[in-house]
C-alpha cells in the first residue's frame, strides 16, 4: 500500500511537469501579468483625516426673515441652513397650534406642499417596490397608528392637516398635498422605517469639563436632490412642564432628536430584526418618544416608559435615552424571537464577540448589543463596522473636551468607500453638550455629506 501511494505522488507530479513543458514554457521571464481592476483595498490610515475645532465655536447663523401665524402661536425665524421654529402651546389648544404651524410653513416656504409630497413618495417607493398605485396597506398602516394616538395629538394632526392639505384625495402623487399624506408624513419612521443611525455618549468621568456630552447621527434619504437638506429645522416647543426642543424635517412634528427642558435627551434607532411587521393593535413609537419627552424628568424613567411598552410598538428598536447623570439604551423587542426588552447601560452584559473598552462611554447602532438579545451586529459588516469605529476612536479618550469630541466625530474621510460613521445618507449630527446645556448640530447641506463640516449653534434648551 505505501508502494501505491509514492507511485500515485511520483505520477502527479510527472504530470504537472509535463502540462508545464507541454507549453513549452522554461520560465517567466516571458510571463505577462493579465491586466486586473483596481484594487479596492486601502490601508486603514487613508480613511482618516483631521478637522480641527480647537476654539472654533459654533456658527450662529443670522435670520434672514421671520413669519408667524395670525395668532402668534407659531413663529419661524427663516435661518440660513435651517428653520428655527417655536410652538406655543400657552397661546392655543393642539389643533390651533398645529394649524397655526401649517399656516407659518406656507409663509417660510411657499412650494411646501411640492417639496414635502416629492421626498414622501421617494420614501414610499423605497420601502415597497411594485405597489403599482395600490397604497391600501400604506392607508391601513397610517389609519391604526392614528386612530392609537392620544386625543391631543390626533387633534393637532388634524390641525396641520385640515391647514395645510390642498385639493386632492388619498395617496396620489400629483405634486398636491392631501390630507391623508399630510397625516402620513407624522408616520413615516412607524411606516415606512429605514434608517442607519448611532449614538455615543460620554459621562463626567471621561470629559474635561465633568459633564456629559451627547452625540446623534441620524441617516436617511437624503432624496434624489439631497431636497430633504433644505427642511432642516429646530422646534422649540412652549408647553409648561412639557416644553422640549426637537431637531427634525419641516412639518414633522413627531421625534427624530429631541431633548426636553430637564435636559432628557432621547433618539431612536432601527434596529430591523427581521420580525414580521405587524400594525395590529399597534402604537405609534415615535409618539411614544414624544409623550415620554413631554412626561418624564429623568433618563431613566423615559426609558422605563419605552421598556414597558415595547410590546406595543410595531417593531424593534434601539432608544437612545441620556440625561445630564446617565446613559442608556432602551433595547425594546417586540416579541420573545427577537430577545427580552431591557435597559443597557455601560455595565451592561454585551453578546459574546463584541469588545467595548471603556464603560464610561455607550454606544448603539442599528442592532441590539446586550447579551440574548438577537445580534444583528456581530456578523453584520454596516453594523459591526460602525462599533468598532467608535471603540477605536473613542474609548481611549480620557478628560474629552468638546472641541475634541467633534474632531473625532469628524475624523474619517468621505470619499472612501469604507462603511463610515458619517455615512452619504447623514442627514444630522446633533451634539448635547451638558456643561452649558446647549445643542450644535452639523446640517447636511444640499451638497451632501461634506469632509470638513461645520457645526451650527441650535441654542440652549433651557
Amino acid at each position: 500500500m505505501k508502494t501505491v501511494r509514492i507511485l500515485a505522488a511520483a505520477a502527479a507530479s510527472a504530470m504537472a511537469f509535463t502540462a508545464l513543458c507541454g507549453c513549452e514554457r522554461k520560465g517567466y521571464r516571458d510571463f505577462v501579468i493579465p491586466e486586473q481592476g483596481k484594487s479596492t483595498l486601502e490601508p486603514v490610515e487613508t480613511i482618516y483625516m483631521h478637522n480641527d475645532y480647537s476654539g472654533v465655536a459654533p456658527k450662529k447663523e443670522k435670520t434672514l426673515k421671520t413669519v408667524s401665524s395670525a395668532d402668534g402661536s407659531c413663529v419661524i425665524d427663516c435661518k440660513e441652513s435651517y428653520y428655527d421654529i417655536t410652538l406655543d402651546y400657552e397661546k392655543g389648544n393642539y389643533y390651533d397650534v398645529g394649524a397655526a404651524y401649517a399656516e407659518a410653513i406656507r409663509l417660510a416656504k411657499e412650494d411646501y406642499p411640492a417639496f414635502a409630497e416629492g421626498y414622501l413618495y421617494e420614501n414610499v417607493k423605497a420601502a415597497f417596490n411594485g405597489l403599482n398605485g395600490d397604497y391600501s396597506g400604506i392607508l391601513n398602516r397610517v389609519d391604526a397608528f392614528y386612530k392609537a394616538l392620544d386625543e391631543d395629538y390626533r387633534q393637532e394632526i388634524d390641525g396641520f392637516a385640515d391647514k395645510m392639505h390642498g385639493d386632492s384625495d388619498g395617496l396620489k402623487e400629483d405634486g398636491i398635498l392631501s390630507r391623508d399624506e399630510v397625516v402620513l408624513m407624522q408616520f413615516i419612521p412607524d411606516v415606512l422605517r429605514g434608517t442607519s443611525c448611532s449614538v455615543l455618549s460620554a459621562d463626567g468621568d471621561v470629559t474635561a469639563t465633568g459633564e456629559r456630552i451627547t452625540c446623534r447621527i441620524l441617516e436617511w434619504q437624503l432624496g434624489s436632490d439631497n431636497q430633504i437638506c433644505s427642511g432642516h429645522c429646530t422646534v422649540h416647543v412652549k408647553n409648561g412642564d412639557k416644553s422640549y426642543v426637537s431637531v427634525s424635517y419641516l412639518g414633522f412634528m413627531t421625534i427624530l432628536t429631541a431633548v426636553n427642558s430637564n435636559g432628557v435627551m432621547l433618539a431612536e434607532l432601527d434596529v430591523g430584526s427581521g420580525e414580521a411587521y405587524t400594525y395590529d393593535s399597534k402604537t405609534s413609537y415615535t409618539y411614544g418618544l414624544r409623550y415620554a419627552l413631554e412626561n418624564f424628568s429623568t433618563a431613566r424613567e423615559a426609558a422605563g416608559y419605552l421598556a414597558d411598552n415595547a410590546v406595543n410598538y410595531p417593531y424593534c428598536v434601539n432608544v437612545m435615552c441620556t440625561d445630564r447623570n446617565d446613559a442608556y439604551i432602551a433595547e425594546l423587542c417586540v416579541n420573545d424571537e427577537a430577545g427580552t426588552t431591557v435597559i443597557r447601560d455601560g455595565s451592561s452584559r454585551l453578546n459574546k464577540g463584541l469588545k467595548w473598552d471603556e464603560p464610561h462611554y455607550l454606544c448603539a447602532v442599528n442592532s441590539f448589543a446586550a447579551d440574548g438579545n438577537q445580534d444583528q451586529l456581530v456578523h453584520k459588516k454596516v453594523n459591526r463596522v460602525r462599533w468598532d469605529r467608535y471603540n477605536e476612536l473613542f474609548c481611549k479618550e480620557k478628560n474629552i473636551t468638546i472641541d475634541r469630541f467633534k474632531e473625532l466625530m469628524c475624523s474619517e474621510k468621505t470619499d472612501n468607500e469604507l462603511v463610515r460613521i458619517r455615512g452619504n445618507g447623514m442627514v444630522h449630527m446633533v451634539i448635547a453638550d451638558y456643561s452649558s446645556n446647549s445643542l450644535q448640530a452639523i446640517l447636511t447641506g444640499a451638497g451632501g455629506v461634506t469632509d470638513s463640516p461645520e457645526f451650527i449653534d441650535l441654542g440652549k434648551w433651557k
